[in-house]
């Protein structure tokens, strides 16, 4: 008989045998014993696991045993329900080592998480244990089927074991139980059963092949990410993998075994690709791996500069890598981290962005470091994070922001000899090699060490910058290519938009006015790319710049002295220059154009990065400049002269310094004046640091030195000469 009154529960299928269907009242929706056996003989009724409840009705003889069934059923539907989540840690079970000198107990923090069979197991607290709790332990080892008998105790024990927590249940509190019979005797019988989580240590696959336990970690690591999970357990929640070495801790790796919750998608199951858990328990791993060989390296005297394969025998598809591993030559950039059949891009990234780059890598293949595996198409990116104002800078000054690095040639074993060699002769013939005979040439081998240089400036200034974590070096990260061959087609241009750009505008243009600069600010907008155009306006139209009369004329005369000027060349005939003769032009005023734009820092005048940079900026434009290009101010340059006013304490050495001098004031003539010294920003450094009594007499002097338009004075003030 068929049951439909309730949608959400199973439909109910009565069977009978054939006389008692003929009996009924009717015979539809009623299976016969003989058609069920049928059915289930030719697989077209499928049992659900063999699973089966107590059948409850009136007058049924009710025992211990149904009630039992009952509830392992509940159980066994939960955990199905528990394994459709995922296996794996929910929260928290992190494992360290103690703070036992011995360095022999292990702390687990509060936490829950599904096994593999979907037991929910947990730790509600804290705990720390010894390794050595020798007679709890060897009992666990055969309650559990570890061992036929008692293995040999954790003190002598050497090799890979797994941390993991198991949900086991125990009977405890007697109860007096009635007898089953008349003339039975009444018995005592625990009474609850005590469900718990046990703390095991199982024995990893044997790793006898492994001449250290750190050669083991290595091979290991690449059988579990690589797709041998051979040795993980089943029916318990691995946390960590441990070695021990004669029952001493040497190294915790948590993320080898270690998974989050989460059922592998669709798409996973479908093409095969790496569960996604699986996919970032590799880069947690490989982040821990890489800081305890840098540890060991530092504490050894050894560089930080290596081939991962000496330590690593398959690398996550994104992962860092210590800086050191990045180097620099006479034609650019070398690396080696990664083997010679793997293409290799440096590039800048903003640091804000590492997480998501990483996170799109992550369903791309690993890295297989072995002699035999097959790199063929293999490309990565080695990306140097850096905050979004300095790679704005890198992005003006140089041609652009990806470049390739070649392998070192001590890593060349893995090649063919002839290859060896004929790379090691073509970088030396690069190096040795002078074109002198063509001009063209010439030109195009200067313009391009100049970005080499510019290019190496830039990524020491990012290296530099990058944090320095538990004392280990810097580090890198690096994501792996995908091999498709795509082209991105933008059409259009990009436009910078903002939310008061009319009122921006009519703001400026009154302040201008006011102020007697509109020509001069026009003239430098003729003299402007359209992008520094619209930089230029936001530059003088921002808070601080607007609000003060000084720092708007320190900003005209800052953007006029940017703007680029054609280097003097030797006076020509009226016979039309050959390309040639452009081109050695080009070649010979590269030092003079390079000591032309170098800044001298005079006594007590502050540092200007924004000028500085903007060194490099001229030299990357002296071919345009020296053959009669375009002299335009970029974005680059607003950028640089800009980074100049970006000082949070900008303006506080003019407001003690406008206090001190009382009435009257500066006129807004002496402070044009000023400004076109170039003495603004370093009058307000100096007046920031002074005391009461020194800035009283630091502003009589700049008062007197103005009234006489005196601009020595001023320097010996502004040097402390006064």
């Amino acid at each position: 008989m068929v049951n439909l009154t309730n949608s959400s529960a199973r439909t109910s299928i009565e069977v009978a045998d054939a006389s008692q269907i003929a009996s009924m009242a009717s015979g539809q929706n009623v299976l016969s014993t003989q058609d069920m056996q049928k059915l289930l003989g030719h697989s077209a009724l499928v049992l659900d696991g063999l699973r089966r409840r107590p059948r409850y009705f009136d007058g049924r003889f009710l025992t211990g045993a149904d009630l039992t069934r009952d509830q392992d059923y509940v159980r066994q539907r939960q955990a199905d329900l528990a394994r459709a989540g995922g296996a794996g840690v929910v929260a928290g079970l992190q494992v360290s080592e103690g703070n036992d000198p011995t360095g022999q107990t292990i702390t687990i923090r509060p936490g829950h998480g599904v096994t593999p069979a979907g037991d929910l197991v947990s730790v509600t607290t804290a705990r720390t244990f010894p390794l050595l709790d020798l007679p709890n332990t060897e009992k666990l080892d055969v309650a559990f089927g570890l061992s036929l008998r008692p293995s040999q105790p954790l003190g002598r024990r050497t090799g890979l074991f797994i941390l993991a927590l198991r949900a086991v249940e125990f009977t405890a509190n007697p109860i007096a139980a009635y007898p089953t019979t008349i003339s039975g005797p009444r018995q005592v019988q625990d009474g609850d059963i005590i469900e718990a989580t046990a703390v095991t240590l199982i024995p990893y696959t044997d790793t006898t092949a492994a001449a250290t336990l750190d050669d083991a970690r290595r091979s290991v690591a690449r059988d579990i990410f690589l797709g041998d999970t051979q040795g993980l357990p089943q029916d318990a929640l691995p946390l960590a993998m441990l070695a021990l070495e004669r029952g001493a801790i040497r190294w915790i790796d948590m993320a080898l075994v270690r998974r989050e919750t989460g059922a592998d998608t669709p798409l996973e199951v479908t093409l095969g690709a790496r569960p996604r858990a699986l996919a970032e328990a590799f880069v947690l791993q490989h982040l821990d791996h890489l800081k305890d060989v840098l540890k060991d390296r530092g504490a050894s005297g050894l560089p930080p500069s290596f081939a991962a394969a000496q330590y690593f025998a398959a690398l996550p598809p994104a992962g860092q890598l210590p800086a050191a591993a990045v180097l620099t030559d006479a034609l650019g950039f070398r690396q080696l981290w990664f083997p010679p059949q793997v293409d290799v891009d440096i590039s800048f990234c903003p640091a804000d962005e590492i997480a998501a780059v990483v996170d799109e890598s992550l369903s791309l293949p690993a890295i297989d470091l072995t002699p035999n595996a097959n790199l063929g198409a293999a490309g990565v990116v080695i990306l140097a994070p850096v905050q979004r104002p300095t790679l704005q800078r890198f992005e003006q000054a140089l041609a652009q922001l990806s470049k390739h690095v070649t392998t070192d040639l001590a890593q060349g074993y893995t090649r063919p000899t002839a290859e060896v060699l004929a790379g090691m002769l073509a970088r030396r013939t690069a190096l040795v090699t002078t074109p002198i005979s063509d001009p063209a040439a010439t030109a195009q081998a200067a313009a391009s060490d100049a970005q080499t240089k510019a290019w190496q400036a830039a990524w020491a200034e990012a290296v530099a910058a990058l944090p320095i974590e538990e004392g280990l070096p810097p580090r890198l990260w690096y994501v792996r290519r995908r091999a498709v061959a795509y082209e991105a087609k933008i059409t259009g241009i990009a436009v910078p938009v903002t939310g008061a750009d009319l009122q921006l505008e009519i703001d400026l243009t009154k302040r201008l006015a006011d102020l007697a600069l509109a020509d001069r600010v026009k003239k430098l907008t003729d003299e402007s790319t359209p992008f520094a155009a619209a930089r230029i306006a936001a530059f003088l139209g921002s808070p601080k710049i607007m609000a003060s009369d000084a720092f708007f004329f320190a900003a005209v005369h800052e953007l006029e002295a940017a703007v680029p000027t054609a280097p003097a060349t030797p006076a020509t005939t009226a016979t039309a220059a050959t390309p040639a003769t452009n081109t050695m032009l080009a070649t010979a005023s590269t030092a003079a154009l390079l000591a032309a734009a170098r800044p001298t820092q005079a006594a007590g005048r502050i540092e200007r990065a924004g000028l500085s940079r903007l060194t490099v900026n001229r030299v990357l434009t002296n071919a345009a400049l020296a053959t009669g290009g375009q002299h335009l101010l970029t974005e680059g340059d607003i950028v640089d002269v800009a980074a100049d006013f970006s000082d949070p304490r900008l303006g506080e050495g003019l407001d003690k310094l406008t206090a001190a001098l009382g009435a009257p004031p500066l006129t807004r003539a002496q402070l044009a004046w000023l400004a076109d010294n170039g003495d603004i920003l370093d009058l307000d450094d100096q007046a920031r640091g002074l005391d009461a009594t020194d800035l009283a007499v630091f502003a009589s002097s700049l008062r007197t030195a103005v009234g006489a338009n005196d601009a020595a004075a001023v320097a010996k003030l502004i040097a402390g000469e006064v």
